[in-house]
C-alpha cells in the first residue's frame, strides 16, 4: 500500500520511512478509508450503516462530460477507443500533425 502510494506520487519509499511514525499511520487510515469507497459513488459501506439517509441523488451538470456525451453521440468511435477532453490548442496541433504525417 505504502509502495504503490509513493510509486503514484513519485516518491522513494525510502522517503516516506523517514516520516514521523504518526504521519505514516495517518497515511494509512487515508488509504484504508479511500480503498473502502465505491469506485461508482464514492461512498463507504460505514456511512450507510450508520445513516440509511446520510446521501441524496441529486443531478450535478458537468460541462466536460456533456461537450464529451455529445461529441461520442455524433462520432463513429472504435471499439477500444475512449473520448477525452483536452486544451483546445493541444487538439489543433494533434490535428495538424495528422494532416502533416506522410502516409
Amino acid at each position: 500500500m505504502e509502495v504503490q502510494w509513493c510509486s503514484e506520487n513519485g516518491m522513494p519509499h525510502s522517503a516516506l520511512l523517514e516520516w514521523a511514525g504518526e504521519d505514516r499511520a495517518k497515511l494509512a487510515a487515508y488509504l484504508l478509508e479511500n480503498g473502502s469507497r465505491c469506485q461508482l459513488c464514492g461512498t463507504s459501506d460505514w456511512e450507510w450503516e450508520q445513516d440509511r439517509h446520510a446521501y441524496e441523488p441529486v443531478v450535478k451538470q458537468c460541462w466536460g462530460c456533456y461537450t464529451k456525451d455529445r461529441a461520442t453521440d455524433e462520432n463513429d468511435r472504435l471499439p477500444g477507443s475512449t473520448m477525452v477532453l483536452m486544451p483546445a490548442y493541444q487538439a489543433e496541433q494533434m490535428r495538424g500533425a495528422e494532416v502533416k504525417r506522410p502516409m
